[in-house]
């Protein structure tokens, strides 16, 4: 009986993962062209037809037309399907840690949140500060409720601040306080010290001081990318 009920929960899990992370797609895409969320129905990029419920299964979909719009024959980028099945996988690795609780919630909700910040990055080069923001009030939550006080997430924040800063500076750019100056990583690191507690980042920072004083201003864009993976790497797995 346990292990049907733990089969029930992965099924479960995953198919909320991956309605999650089809919904997830819809801000992926509108909210780089500063487009409202729910001005209109789903549609083509390319043609502009409007998506019928068979064009909007998760993954299957896009499987089922070999990744192109069924209207018009253009090409429908691969990262919304891997989207969708990385949130499919991130719910069921929540459900196997937390069951379905509390945590469960904040968990899969924030880390839908920085699959949607590096997808964003990835597809249009955009850092949404909405989605940033939604993620760090997710994660207060979330460490408020494991930790049962302020201080800890606070303490690792300020070190994640901290950390970013110094990465700032070792990239040889022009620090402003202007915030909407500041680098992608400065925000994800200060992200990263929402989530994880210190040992945790500081693994974190070392991989990423690491990854800016190899780069400098070659490709500073991984520097993005190893945070937001490690983040989901060192989540409370």
């Amino acid at each position: 009986m346990a292990i049907f009920d733990l089969l029930q929960g992965i099924i479960f899990s995953g198919f909320l993962g991956l309605v999650m992370g089809n919904f997830a797609t819809n801000p992926i895409y509108r909210l780089p062209l500063n487009e409202a969320l729910f001005a209109r129905d789903p549609y083509c990029g390319d043609c502009n037809t409007p998506l019928n419920p068979k064009d909007l299964f998760p993954v299957l979909s896009w499987l089922s037309t070999r990744g192109k719009c069924r209207y018009c024959g253009a090409g429908v980028p691969a990262a919304y399907t891997v989207t969708e099945a990385l949130t499919g996988l991130l719910f069921i690795l929540c459900y196997l840690k937390c069951g379905f609780s509390e945590p469960f919630i904040l968990v899969s909700l924030g880390g839908t949140a920085i699959i949607m910040l590096g997808m964003m990055r990835y597809i249009d080069n955009f850092f949404s500060d909405k989605t940033w923001v939604a993620a760090l009030v997710l994660g207060m939550l979330y460490r408020t409720l494991v930790d049962k006080t302020l201080f800890d997430f606070a303490g690792s924040a300020y070190f994640g601040i901290i950390a970013g800063v110094i990465a700032w500076k070792l990239s040889g750019k022009e620090m402003k306080r202007d915030a909407a100056a500041f680098p992608g990583y400065l925000k994800l690191l200060t992200l990263a010290g929402i989530w994880l507690t210190i040992p945790k980042l500081a693994i974190m920072c070392l991989i990423t001081l690491v990854t800016a004083l190899l780069l400098r201003q070659k490709i500073r864009w991984i520097t993005e990318y190893v945070i937001l993976a490690g983040i989901l790497i060192l989540l409370p797995f």
